[in-house]
């Protein structure tokens, strides 16, 4: 039997639902998990976000990548693509094994 590999890319728009209203990280997680991916590629996710810290009472005490990659993808690397003075949004790859 030939070992697969399953990768998955996915925009997770900071969190929020294509609208920009709504922050559904919490669900994005639950959807990515359910795939049992081995590679994850993530573009728009937060290293970190002051503003939204704040404001959302669900917001995550760790990074985006780290609040996904928890307990499911142990390695992960994170590249800023954005930088200002709120913080950051890059891209995020998690592995679950190497």
């Amino acid at each position: 039997m030939v070992p697969t590999l399953k990768i998955l890319t996915y925009n997770i728009h900071k969190g929020f639902n294509a609208g920009n209203r709504l922050f559904v990280l919490h669900q994005i997680r639950e959807a990515l998990i359910a795939t049992a991916a081995d590679i994850l590629c993530l573009q728009e996710i937060h290293e970190v976000n002051k503003h939204n810290e704040k404001k959302i009472a669900d917001w995550p005490a760790l990074s985006q990548y780290e609040f996904i990659a928890e307990k499911v993808w142990p390695y992960y690397v994170y590249g800023k693509n954005a930088v200002y003075a709120a913080g950051n949004h890059g891209n995020a790859y998690l592995v679950s094994t190497l």
